[in-house]
């Protein structure tokens, strides 16, 4: 399927309001000390608080800008927050609260950013998230450049850890090709995530790829996964030691998730405020081993829910499902799905939740052009 090109961004958009422009620089603010609080030479993460603290701030500007959309924004994130209450994990039923009432005023700020193409707003975002590196080099600290730290060659870039450091990079990759006049090419949609891959993180390389080819290419992208899934089942009967080959492409994971269905006791001992965080490294797992198979059913049906109202609203919001599945996928293979220290949630929930979190007067027109092109006839769902 040929990539559309894209019209015009400043088509029918209104102007931002002073209180949407204060949002965008607390978003940015956000995003520095995000960056900040994960550059590490010693591999080690920051105990600072300060990402949440800065998060919460947004979360009341937000609620006292738009009550009804960050009221909408809590209730829609309802079963995730029940969930944690249920399994023991208080901490991260008010961290997701605080990310679900942010989120409006997040949302805002991105399609700001990518309807008025803020070209220097993108270009700010990308030196801050160049900074860690510049430590590094200032300290002479090669070894937390590129590292094999964890397990195998990962270009750190003066973060503790490479997701860390993908998802920092993502968020101005994502705001530069979706400002892109002609969008993103398949060119540029490979080589995007071929970088954060060699960051080191495949769980944010393949969810940035993931939401960029179903939203440019859905047809193609749903044949290239079938024949995957398809592969995937004949593995299962030819190859013998299977559990050990998929454990060692996903990192291990595959051994972390048994040992936290085996014993899921540490899973309540978690503080963020201390900094620490759960190390199950897939929310579904730590769903189940948390809530038990009930807490994954009501997971089932939050999600098929959603999805469903999303497809509704895919026409003017042609990057909604697209992200939705994205950010599926990446829950799959990372701790949480909701949460104010975690950069990918706020990329990818921006745009997926977009149709249900935003302002009415103003929620059909930033990225309305983008729904101009054949992509959102077919559809991404």
């Amino acid at each position: 399927m040929r990539s559309p090109t894209l019209p015009s961004t400043k088509v029918g958009i209104d102007r931002p309001t002073s209180s949407e422009e204060f949002e965008l620089i607390l978003l940015v603010v956000y995003y520095a000390v995000y960056v900040f609080s994960n550059a590490s030479t010693t591999y080690e993460p920051s105990n600072s608080p300060a990402k949440h603290l800065v998060m919460g701030a947004l979360a009341l500007v937000s609620l006292v800008a738009s009550p009804a959309a960050a009221l909408r924004s809590l209730l829609l994130f309802l079963p995730v927050m029940a969930i944690y209450v249920v399994g023991g994990l208080g901490n991260y039923a008010v961290v997701a609260a605080v990310f679900a009432l942010a989120l409006p005023a997040v949302s805002r700020s991105l399609h700001i950013i990518v309807a008025h193409r803020r070209s220097g707003v993108i270009g700010l975002l990308l030196i801050i998230s160049l900074m860690p590196a510049a430590i590094a080099v200032s300290e002479l600290s090669l070894s937390s450049l590129w590292s094999e730290q964890y397990g195998r060659g990962r270009l750190l870039m003066g973060y503790w850890h490479p997701k860390e450091a993908a998802a920092s990079f993502a968020l101005p990759l994502v705001l530069w090709m979706l400002t892109r006049r002609r969008g993103p090419g398949a060119g540029i949609m490979l080589l995007v995530p071929a970088m954060l891959w060699v960051v080191g993180s495949r769980n944010v390389a393949l969810a940035v790829g993931l939401a960029f080819w179903l939203w440019r290419f859905p047809r193609t992208t749903k044949s290239v996964l079938m024949t995957l899934a398809i592969a995937t089942a004949l593995l299962l009967l030819v190859v013998a030691n299977l559990y050990d080959l998929f454990d060692e492409l996903s990192s291990a994971r595959l051994s972390v998730w048994f040992d936290a269905l085996v014993d899921p006791r540490g899973l309540a001992d978690d503080d963020f405020v201390l900094g620490s965080r759960l190390a199950i490294d897939s929310y579904y797992v730590e769903v189940l081993a948390s809530a038990g198979a009930a807490g994954l059913a009501v997971i089932a049906l939050w999600i098929s829910g959603l999805y469903l109202v999303l497809r509704r609203h895919q026409r003017p919001y042609v990057l909604a499902v697209p992200f939705f599945w994205a950010i599926l996928l990446f829950a799959g293979f990372d701790s949480g799905i909701v949460s104010t220290g975690n950069m990918m949630h706020v990329v990818l929930w921006a745009f997926a939740a977009s149709p249900l979190v935003r302002r009415k007067r103003r929620s059909r027109k930033p990225l309305q052009q983008l729904a101009a092109h054949p992509v959102a006839a077919t559809g991404a769902g």
